[in-house]
């Protein structure tokens, strides 16, 4: 493992380890996972989504846009996160709920390059004060249909969005000259 690797690996556990003592001030948390992602831990993660949420008792509505968020959030990490030069794909994410919101946070691995064009992304997407305006720049984007070299049309953080009801937050953290640390958080209303 390449000191560089060890950079980005302890940047993690330090803010991971950070959210879930700030969280446990007015948080409950229900779900956490910290490392590397795979289709199998996928999977893992949204059967424990689903039953944290059906055990608290979280009304079918809010229910459905948490486990729909919890899911394309994953599957964007998995998809869209930046690997370090060790090949290593640093994540994690938390499910927590107060008594008004479940807040799910994310965080990957990015280049210091897609910084200004992933800001400019959610900017747009925040900046929409109708949920119609939100829809029609969905289908706008849906129509015109141009993929990223993943494969992707670039539509994750619009539904996320859509469903949430919520502005999106985020924050790039600078890591080194070439990674930083890709934290979203978005949230459902459950009162």
């Amino acid at each position: 493992m390449s000191n560089g690797a060890n950079i980005d690996l302890k940047f993690f556990e330090n803010k991971f380890n950070h959210l879930l003592g700030e969280l446990g001030t007015d948080h409950t948390v229900l779900v956490k996972h910290f490392g590397d992602l795979s289709q199998e831990s996928i999977s893992n993660l949204e059967g424990q989504v689903e039953s944290s949420v059906i055990e608290n008792a979280i009304a079918k509505g809010p229910l459905r846009k948490i486990f729909f968020i919890s899911v394309e959030t994953l599957q964007n990490m998995l998809i869209h996160g930046h690997k370090n030069a060790d090949g290593n794909q640093r994540s994690f994410f938390i499910l927590s709920k107060n008594h008004v919101k479940v807040d799910m946070i994310s965080a990957n691995l990015i280049s210091n390059d897609a910084v200004p064009g992933l800001q400019k992304q959610i900017e747009i997407i925040n900046g929409f004060q109708d949920p119609a305006e939100l829809k029609q720049y969905y289908m706008d984007h849906l129509e015109n249909n141009q993929l990223s070299e993943k494969g992707g049309a670039g539509l994750g953080f619009i539904t996320i969005a859509m469903k949430s009801g919520n502005k999106l937050k985020v924050e790039f953290e600078k890591i080194d000259d070439q990674y930083s640390l890709f934290l979203l958080n978005s949230a459902v209303n459950i009162e």
